[in-house]
């Protein structure tokens, strides 16, 4: 049986919690509001978005024109073998490209599973896979918005124990530096071979 310390010290946990959620939802509604209306710039696949990276700022896909962007779709509570291995091969894609080439790559992780994965959680998350990889978020409504412009699943998958688990992504979306959809990566492609994609495109930009 619980002591009347710790009966405090759960209770105080969950009002945090349930304080934390509410802010974090009413903060994404007044963000949603205030966001322009969201464009495909003419692409069939990919387009503008407005989110939140995990330094709870502001971010607009603008802010990576005059790079090639990755735009790749997932979640923190995907497994390791799936969303993992694609973080791990597009930091290491940048490696290989050196730093002359990479400084005008983003690639960007993109959090279908926007009430789990809060700004602290994905800073954390993308962390583990080196400081040059972006990550974002938004409310529910954005990012189904976003998915659907970049033709990502936003599938909610049960799991045993009441518990889920989004669907990411197959493709990574490669989008110029004009913001020009220039076609997709599978997910399972290796370090190597994603730098060696964006290698060529880089060369028929020339």
């Amino acid at each position: 049986m619980l002591s009347k310390r710790d009966r405090f010290i759960l209770i105080v946990t969950v009002v945090i919690l349930t304080v934390s959620t509410l802010v974090g939802y009413v903060g994404y509604r007044i963000f949603d509001r205030m966001a322009p209306p969201l464009t495909t710039y003419g692409n069939e696949v990919g387009g503008s978005f407005r989110l939140v990276n995990g330094a709870d700022g502001s971010v607009l896909d603008s802010d990576f024109r005059g790079r090639w962007m990755l735009v790749y779709f997932g979640s923190t509570h995907c497994p390791d073998t799936v969303c993992g291995a694609t973080m791990a091969a597009m930091a290491k894609a940048m490696d290989i490209l050196g730093p002359a080439k990479a400084r005008h790559v983003a690639p960007i992780f993109i959090s279908l599973d926007p009430m789990r994965d809060t700004s602290d959680v994905l800073r954390t998350y993308t962390l583990r896979f080196g400081p040059r990889l972006f990550s974002m978020t938004g409310s529910p409504k954005m990012i189904e918005a976003v998915a659907r412009e970049y033709h990502a699943p936003y599938v909610r998958q049960p799991l045993e124990g009441g518990d889920y688990m989004m669907e990411p992504a197959s493709q990574i979306v490669i989008m110029s530096p004009t913001e020009r959809y220039s076609g997709t990566i599978p997910t399972t492609a290796t370090g190597q071979e994603i730098a060696d994609r964006i290698e060529q495109l880089m060369a028929d930009q020339k």
